[in-house]
C-alpha cells in the first residue's frame, strides 16, 4: 500500500542520513589521526641504518670508514623532552582510535558477510540495515515492498544511540582534549592539529 512504501521510504532516509553523519564523524577522526601520525614520526628518534656490507674486490676497502653522525643521546633533556611528547601523542591517538571503532570495524576490509572477524559496528550495521529495509544486497533479500518490521525499528533506534553516543564523545573531545592538547603543542613549538571545518556533524534525528 503506499503507506507502507511511505513507511519504508521514511526509514531509508532515514538510514542514510545517519550513513552520512557516521562517515562524516569517521572522516573528521581519520583526518586528526593522519595529523597526529605526522607529528609522531617527528618525535620518533631515527632508527638506526644497518651497516653496509662492502662489495668483494672493491677498491677502496682499505680506506677508513667514515664517522657516522652523533646522535642524540637518549638521556638529554631533548630526547626525553620529545619522549614525554611522544607518549601524550599516543594516547590522544588511542583515544581518538577507540571512537572510531564504536563507529566503524577495524576489520572493515574483510568485505565477505560470511566472514565474521568480530561484531559489526554502527557504520556496517547502518548498510545491513539498508538493505534488509530497502531492496536488497548481497545475501539479504530486502523488503522494500513492505513496512520496515519492528524489530528493523528497534535495531535502528539502537544503532542511533551507539551513533550519539560516539559523536557525543568526538564532540567532547573537539571542545576540551584537542585545545589542551594544543596548548602542550605550542609549548613544545609543534604545529598545532587543526580540526577539519566541518567538525560538528548532526545527531541522529531518530522517530
Amino acid at each position: 500500500s503506499e503507506s507502507d512504501i511511505n513507511a519504508s521510504v521514511k526509514t531509508l532516509l532515514r538510514i542514510s542520513d545517519d550513513i552520512t553523519s557516521v562517515s562524516a564523524t569517521v572522516n573528521q577522526i581519520e583526518w586528526l589521526r593522519k595529523q597526529l601520525e605526522v607529528i609522531e614520526t617527528m618525535l620518533r628518534p631515527p632508527k638506526k641504518k644497518e651497516k653496509e656490507r662492502p662489495v668483494l674486490g672493491e677498491e677502496d676497502e682499505d680506506l677508513p670508514e667514515p664517522e657516522p653522525a652523533a646522535e642524540q643521546s637518549l638521556d638529554s633533556p631533548e630526547a626525553k623532552r620529545k619522549a614525554e611528547l611522544l607518549k601524550t601523542v599516543e594516547a590522544l591517538d588511542k583515544e581518538l582510535q577507540a571512537i572510531e571503532y564504536k563507529l566503524v570495524s577495524p576489520a572493515i576490509v574483510n568485505s565477505d558477510d560470511k566472514y565474521f572477524v568480530e561484531p559489526y559496528h554502527a557504520y556496517l550495521n547502518l548498510i545491513w540495515l539498508n538493505a534488509e529495509v530497502g531492496t536488497g544486497g548481497g545475501d539479504v533479500a530486502g523488503g522494500a515492498d513492505f513496512p520496515p518490521t519492528d524489530t528493523q525499528l528497534d535495531t535502528l533506534r539502537l544503532i542511533e544511540t551507539e551513533i550519539t553516543g560516539a559523536t557525543a564523545e568526538f564532540q567532547k573531545f573537539l571542545k576540551d582534549d584537542l585545545p589542551a592538547f594544543n596548548r602542550v603543542l605550542g609549548d613544545n613549538n609543534v604545529a598545532l592539529v587543526v580540526a577539519a571545518a566541518n567538525a560538528e556533524p548532526e545527531q541522529p534525528k531518530g522517530n
